[in-house]
């Protein structure tokens, strides 16, 4: 960015400025000193959109590609990174998610209670798939304690 220069005060102003920003003393006369803002915009239009332009952003100078500080201003080139998405993996049961669902499943079996209590805590849970195991082991434990009843009944 182009500024102008005060010869009273020494304040650098806009390129545009036609009095100073400090002192009131007129810049009709003062040559700006820097890259003007319209050669700027006809620098970047010859460039194309294939060349990626890095420009400062304390003074909007166009500056080398590889450039670490600006040479107009001083200031510190900073680039944006890109930006990384995190996608959240997809839960997929593992074999072992199995056997463990199995073994409860033998456990209600020989001792229903156990089937009712797991069932009865998974099915009030946020995991819409640990909501049907429990509602599964509830309905499992029902019918063992059920079939243990009519099997004393029967037998008994």
């Amino acid at each position: 960015m182009a500024v102008k220069i005060c010869k009273s005060c020494g304040e650098a102003n806009k390129e545009t400025a036609h009095i100073c920003i400090v002192c009131g003393s007129s810049l009709q006369d003062v040559d700006p000193v820097g890259t003007l803002d319209d050669d700027k915009k006809f620098e970047r239009m010859l460039l194309g959109s294939k060349n990626k332009v890095t420009t400062c952003s304390i003074c909007n100078e166009t500056v080398e590609p590889d450039a670490q500080k600006c040479k107009y201003c001083g200031a510190w080139i900073t680039r944006s990174k890109p930006t990384v998405t995190y996608h959240e993996p997809e839960y997929t049961q593992s074999r072992s998610d199995g056997c463990a669902v199995a073994l409860i499943f033998v456990a209600t079996f020989f001792i229903p209670l156990v089937g009712l209590i797991v069932g009865g805590i998974f099915a009030f849970s946020e995991d819409e798939d640990k909501k049907s195991l429990g509602k599964a082991l509830l309905i499992f434990g029902l019918i063992m304690i059920a079939l243990a009843i009519l099997v004393g009944l029967v037998w008994g």
